[in-house]
C-alpha cells in the first residue's frame, strides 16, 4: 500500500488525529469535525484514490494539513503500515479513531469463511492492534484519546448478523475497560454506539431489505459524528447518539433473551427485493446476485 503527504511541515514531531475508514460515512464525517477545529489529520483506508480526494477536499475547505496512507487494516502488515507512515510524516497519534469495519448478513453456516475472517480481523483485531500501538504513547504524554465506533447491535445478540453484532459487543466491553484503566492519565477512551445511519454499509452486506432498515429511526453520518465529537471532547466514555438509542440500550437490559433474540431475528432476517424471507442457502445466492448488479447504497451503521 502507499501513502500521500499533503502540505508537509518542517516540524520533526507533531500531533495528529488518525482516522480509519475515513473516506465515507461516519469516518469521513468525523474527519470534517476534527478538521473544522484545526487538527492535523492522517486518514487511513484501502482505496488510495478516495483517500486522495478526501484529503484534498478537507485541506482546501479547512486549511489543515492532511496526510493519507492506503492500508488494508485486516492484515497485521496494514496496521504496522499506519505506524510506519506516521514516522515518515513526522507526526504521532494524539487521537486514534477506530472506525473502519465491515458487515456481513445471513445464516452464519452459509457465510464465506474468508469474509468472516476479514470481518473479525478488521472489526476486532485491527482495533486492538492499533490501540496497543498508540495508547502507550498517549499515556506517557498524558494527553490524547481513543474513539472507537461500535454499534447498538453490540448491546444484544443479533441473528443473521451474529459475527458483526458480537464484534461490536467486544468493542463496547473493550472500550469501557480501557476507559477505566486510563482514569487519571488525561487520556480519553470513548466508544460511540450509533443505531442505523443513512449511508451504504447494509446494502454491501446484503441486508438492504431487512425490516430494521424500515422500522428503526435513522440518523445521518453527520449527526452521529457531531454528537460523538462533542461528547468525546467532554470525556464521555459511552456515547449513544439520539434518544431512541438511549432508550434502546436501557430497554435491552430488562428484556430476557427468550424475548429479545426472536425479536432481533424478526427485525434482521434477510429478505429479497420483494421482501420475501430468504432461507439458508438462498441468502448466499442473493448476495452473489447483488454483487453482480449492485443496488444503490442505502444505509449503514458504522463505516
Amino acid at each position: 500500500m502507499s501513502d500521500i503527504n499533503l502540505r508537509p511541515e518542517p516540524s520533526a514531531c507533531a500531533p495528529a488525529v488518525v482516522i480509519t475508514g475515513a473516506t465515507e460515512g461516519i469516518g469521513r464525517a468525523l474527519a470534517e469535525e476534527f478538521a473544522r477545529d484545526g487538527h492535523t489529520l492522517v486518514l487511513v483506508a484501502r482505496d488510495e484514490a478516495s483517500l486522495a480526494r478526501a484529503a484534498t477536499e478537507l485541506s482546501r475547505k479547512y486549511g489543515v494539513q492532511v496526510r493519507v496512507t492506503a492500508q488494508d487494516l485486516s492484515t497485521v502488515q496494514g496496521c504496522a503500515g499506519v505506524e510506519q507512515a506516521l514516522r515518515r510524516f513526522g507526526v504521532y497519534a494524539d487521537i486514534l479513531v477506530n472506525n473502519a469495519g465491515i458487515m456481513s448478513s445471513g445464516f452464519f453456516q452459509d457465510e464465506d469463511p474468508a469474509t468472516i475472517r476479514r470481518l473479525i480481523d478488521l472489526d476486532v483485531r485491527a482495533v486492538v492492534d492499533l490501540t496497543l500501538r498508540f495508547l502507550p504513547g498517549m499515556v506517557a504524554r498524558r494527553r490524547g484519546g481513543v474513539l472507537n465506533i461500535a454499534s447498538m447491535m453490540g448491546y444484544m445478540p443479533v441473528p443473521y448478523q451474529a459475527a458483526y453484532a458480537a464484534s461490536k459487543a467486544f468493542l463496547l466491553s473493550f472500550s469501557k475497560a480501557l476507559a477505566y484503566e486510563t482514569m487519571g492519565t488525561r487520556v480519553r477512551v470513548s466508544v460511540v454506539a450509533p443505531g442505523v445511519v443513512a449511508t451504504g454499509l447494509h446494502a454491501k452486506a446484503g441486508s438492504q431489505n431487512s425490516r430494521y432498515l424500515v422500522l428503526i429511526p435513522t440518523m445521518t453520518a453527520k449527526q452521529v459524528a457531531q454528537t460523538a465529537y462533542r461528547r468525546f471532547n467532554r470525556g464521555w466514555s459511552v456515547i449513544l447518539p439520539g434518544l431512541f438509542n438511549k432508550l434502546g440500550a436501557l430497554a435491552v437490559r430488562f428484556v430476557p433473551d427468550y424475548l429479545l433474540v426472536p425479536l432481533m431475528g424478526w427485525f434482521f432476517r434477510v429478505r429479497d427485493d420483494e421482501r420475501r424471507v430468504l432461507g439458508p442457502g438462498a441468502v448466499t445466492s442473493n448476495k452473489a446476485e447483488n454483487k453482480r448488479s449492485p443496488e444503490p447504497a442505502r444505509l449503514e451503521t458504522t463505516e
